[in-house]
Order: C-alpha cells, then structure tokens, then sequence
C-alpha cells in the first residue's frame, strides 16, 4: 500500500508542469499572440474606420450641396423680393393675394392690426401702403363695384387712420360705389375713424368698439435715470424743444399737448358726425374715450345691425347694387425671404429686456398722437 502511495505521487508529480516552465511558455504565448484572434479584431477594426470615412465624406459633400443650394435659393429669392418691392410701388395687387375674376366684383380689404405705418413681418398683418395702393387700384377699376372692411384693429396713428378715411371717401367719390364695414373682436379708435367713410356698419354681437377719443403717452423715466445714476441733458434752441424726453413734462409743455390733443379730438368727433348723421353735441356725449358693447353701439347710432359674418356676408350678396358680382378677398402677404424668416423662426421680436424698455419709451416719445384703445392693444 505504501509503494502505491509512492508510486501515484511521482505519477501526480509528473504531471504538473514546472513553474520555471510555465513562465517560460507564458512569455513565449504573449510573444507569439494567436493570430486569428488578431487578424479578425484588426480587420475589423480597419473596415469600420475606412467605412465611417467614407460615409463621413458622403454626408459633408450632402451637406455642403445643402448649403450652398440653400443660400443660392435665398438669394435669388432676395433678388426677386427685391424685384417685387420695386413693382409693388406701381402694382398693388403684388405681394398679396388676389383672385382674378371675369366680371363685376367686390373686394374685401382686412383691417387688423395696430394702425401703423410701419408694415408687420407676418403674412396678413396690417400694411398701411398696401391698403392705400389697393384702393387707389379699385378706384380706377370700373369693374369692382363696391368695397368691404372687415375690421379688427384697437387703432392706431391718428396719421394713418386719416389716410385711410381720406382714401375710402376719394374712392366712394370718384366712383359712386359703397363702402360697408364689418366690426370683428375688436373695432376700437382709429377702427372706428376709418370706418366713417362707410355707408353701413355691422358688428358682431361680441364686438367691443368705440373708444372715440384720442391719448398721448410719454413714460417718465426720472425716477429710474436717478437710480441708475443717469441725467438727461440737452442743448435746445428754446425750452420746450425737447419737451416729452425721459425727464417727463412740466405743466407749460403738457398744456402744448393737451391743445394738440384738444384739436385732434374735435377731428374724431366731426368725423363720426358727419358719418353717423348724428348732432356734434350727441357725439361729445358718448366719445369720453369708454368702449362700448355692439349692443350698446347699436343703440347709439354708431352702428346699423348686430349679426355674425355669415349673415353679413348673405347680406351683401343679397344687396341690389351687387346683383351679379362675385365676392372675393385680397389679403398682404409679404414675398419678401426676410419677412418669411423671421416671421416663421420670431427672430425678430427677439430683444432684451432692457431695448424692449428702451424702444417702447422711445416709441411713445416719438409717435404720441393716437387714435389707441390701450385696454386690448
């Protein structure tokens, strides 16, 4: 039993390796690494990197055509807004959509928005030479037969609000065609103004309109300058030539105003007079600048029927002066590239917070006189 015993432990002996040995076979092994093991992880290795340059080359040369095809399309498009700006001073019916007819017709002219001179960037918004170009070209139409406002504005510039007035009364003049007028959500101030030159005005039973009257704003910026450390100096050639800056009024300049407001106002109130055939001392009673609901605007004489804009609508079809003639809309829609983009992206309303004061007190410094309902605009 004992030889056995030394018998199979020289037998286990044996069979395990030298430690000497082992290392030895070790070194050579991490000499000599498996080849296939390599070859396989290499060629991989290779086929991905020459497969990601090349498809990275394919998308850089996409995206430089992308590029270069994008800016080449932008400016040609510049080129021809550039073109259609040019055209739109002798053509009015560019930069808007119009549905050519064969026949008599009637236009429908939208005014929504702050009455301005200064055109919006968004498609439909309102564009004050375009309005005015638009009823210059249907005054010289023999085939247009009539005009209607749809009106949806708190107002604006006492300038422009004239303009328009003076247009549409040049235009029923000339031609011995009518004006009918649509209030919307909101037909306030300067809405109200324009829309004497019509023969009849409908609202909707939702309407707010009136606000007759006229408002000055300066914002008086002393208070802040002071804090800030900031002092207003000026070098005029009389004391109240920079009246209305950011140091605010004294009583001397804001009765200069309050009379350039005064003379404003007795303009408003002749107007609606006159368009409403309402006595001056009926229209001094109700133009204290409040709004009015259409059902009281109804009951005042400032308007002639309360109804929706389908049956407005029905109502004009039905209209003896317009048997025949087909009904159509003609909208501003800027083909400028420009507009477009910053209409669609907001980049331009995108402004600090500081210049969005800094251009409303110079706005309401520079334009003072309106015709505004400030309760919506």
């Amino acid at each position: 039993m004992e030889e056995n015993n030394f018998t199979n432990e020289n037998e286990l002996n044996n069979n395990i390796p030298n430690e000497a040995e082992n290392n030895n076979n070790a070194q050579k092994e991490n000499n000599q690494p498996n080849k296939t093991v390599n070859y396989n992880t290499n060629y991989n290795t290779n086929y991905y990197r020459k497969d990601s340059k090349k498809t990275g080359c394919l998308v850089a040369v996409i995206a430089v055509v992308v590029i270069v095809a994008a800016l080449i399309i932008g400016f040609f498009s510049m080129i021809g807004s550039m073109f259609s700006s040019a055209v739109s001073s002798v053509s009015s019916t560019t930069g808007s959509t119009y549905t050519y007819v064969e026949g008599d017709y009637v236009e429908t002219i939208p005014i929504e928005g702050a009455i301005s001179s200064s055109p919006s960037y968004y498609s439909g918004g309102y564009n004050h030479q375009w309005i005015l170009e638009e009823i210059d070209r249907l005054k010289n139409d023999e085939s247009n037969k009539g005009i209607i406002l749809y009106i949806n504005t708190p107002g604006g510039g006492t300038y422009e609000s004239d303009e328009v007035y003076n247009a549409l009364k040049d235009y029923k003049e000339a031609t011995g065609n009518p004006v009918y007028s649509y209030y919307a959500q909101t037909a306030a101030s300067g809405g109200v103004y324009l829309s004497m030159a019509s023969d009849e005005i409908y609202a909707n039973r939702m309407t707010l309109t009136g606000s007759i009257g006229v408002i000055m704003s300066y914002y008086d910026a002393s208070g802040l300058m002071e804090k800030l450390g900031i002092k207003e100096d000026n070098v005029a050639s009389g004391r109240n030539k920079a009246m209305g800056g950011y140091s605010g009024l004294n009583e001397e300049q804001r009765a200069i105003l309050q009379s350039i407001v005064d003379e404003t106002y007795n303009i408003f109130v002749d107007i609606v007079a006159e368009g409403r055939n309402m006595p001056r001392e009926k229209v001094l009673e109700l133009a204290d600048g409040r709004v009015y609901s259409a059902k009281q605007a109804l009951d005042l004489g400032l308007i002639d029927y309360v109804m929706d804009y389908d049956d407005f609508m029905t109502a004009m079809e039905n209209k003896e002066e317009f048997a025949g003639c087909e009904f159509i809309e003609n909208t501003y829609i800027s083909n400028s590239f420009l507009d477009n983009f910053l209409a669609k992206t907001g980049l331009g309303n995108q402004k600090s917070q500081e210049a969005q004061l800094l251009e409303m007190i110079e706005k309401a410094n520079q334009n003072p006189v309106q015709y505004l309902f400030d309760g919506v605009y």
